[in-house]
């Protein structure tokens, strides 16, 4: 796993490699670069064509490639959107170097993938990317549309964040299941596994934006309550018969002026006091249930990789 991984770094530096033309540009790709996550995206596509016939082949790093840094560039889209000022401990592309910069950063980035992947003549994965940026982008937008709002269903919430984040999970296990010769039955069920993976994760995000710290997040705290988008725990926190009149009233002051830090510790106590945390871990964990239920479902198949992700996702 740790050599395809680095076969992928690689591939993604062969892919921006043309940046070094433009000194600047150089600076901001390696600055990105270095604030990239730990390929989870990349983890899932590998160990599922793993499931066909064990080998990896250059398409598939290619593909890992691809993803990565489509999904590095929305990561730049979505710091402007947000004002972030970090990104996994490190200064955002928009706030070391301007939001204009990040944006042609990150409409580069894509450029390159699309061009890459027709001189690779992957056309099949440009299709498949191209949709789920679309998917992301409808996720987004539904998300921005309803911000601030206090009447916001689960249903709508997750349908957003379905595309938003867990897009990019789906993507990779369809090529994986694709790679490793999988039907249709089999390869739908991994796209279900990838979805509630992507669900899960953001779950997390949830839960860290609310109720962690940015030592251990490396980005601020409270970014989705200061946005007003109104996560999963503050959906559960608003219904519950004790508490949820009073977090409705902050919530209601979150829209008319910046909230203080000390009414944010109180909403924080007032969500936890709810259960709002607790509630969100059981769904996790519903979701991880739902997966080890597909993973049983796959015959002849070595998941042992799949699982370890899944209990990677489900307990960080």
């Amino acid at each position: 796993m740790d050599d395809c991984v680095s076969k992928v770094h690689e591939e993604i530096k062969n892919i921006l490699s043309d940046y070094k033309s433009s000194q600047n540009l150089c600076d901001i790709i390696k600055d990105a670069l270095t604030s990239s996550g730990k390929m989870l995206r990349t983890k899932l596509l590998i160990s599922i064509s793993l499931m066909g016939d064990g080998e990896i082949s250059k398409k598939v790093i290619s593909q890992a490639a691809a993803v990565e840094i489509t999904h590095l560039a929305s990561l730049i889209h979505d710091d402007i959107i947000d004002d972030s000022t970090l990104r996994r401990s490190h200064k955002s592309t928009q706030a070391k170097y301007g939001k204009d910069v990040a944006v042609f950063a990150g409409d580069y980035m894509i450029a390159k993938v699309f061009s890459y992947l027709a001189n690779e003549n992957l056309y099949d994965e440009i299709k498949v990317i191209a949709d789920t940026i679309k998917h992301m982008c409808n996720g987004e937008v539904g998300q921005n549309l309803i911000k601030y709002r206090l009447d916001m269903g689960e249903d709508e919430y997750f349908e957003n964040i379905s595309g938003k984040t867990a897009s990019f999970f789906k993507t990779v296990c369809y090529f994986g299941a694709r790679n490793a010769g999988f039907g249709q039955m089999d390869t739908e069920r991994m796209v279900a596994f990838g979805e509630n993976l992507g669900l899960m994760f953001q779950l997390k995000d949830d839960l860290l934006d609310l109720f962690s710290n940015k030592l251990i997040t490396g980005k601020e705290e409270f970014s989705d309550i200061r946005e007003g988008i109104y996560t999963y725990p503050v959906l559960l926190g608003l219904k519950d018969e004790d508490y949820g009149e009073e977090i409705h009233r902050i919530l209601l002051e979150n829209k008319e002026r910046k909230l203080g830090e000390d009414e944010l510790i109180s909403l924080r106590r007032l969500l936890i006091k709810s259960k709002a945390d607790t509630l969100t871990a059981l769904k996790i964990r519903d979701l991880a249930d739902e997966n080890r239920f597909i993973l049983a479902s796959i015959d002849d198949k070595d998941v042992m990789y799949l699982e370890k992700i899944l209990e990677k996702v489900e307990n960080s």
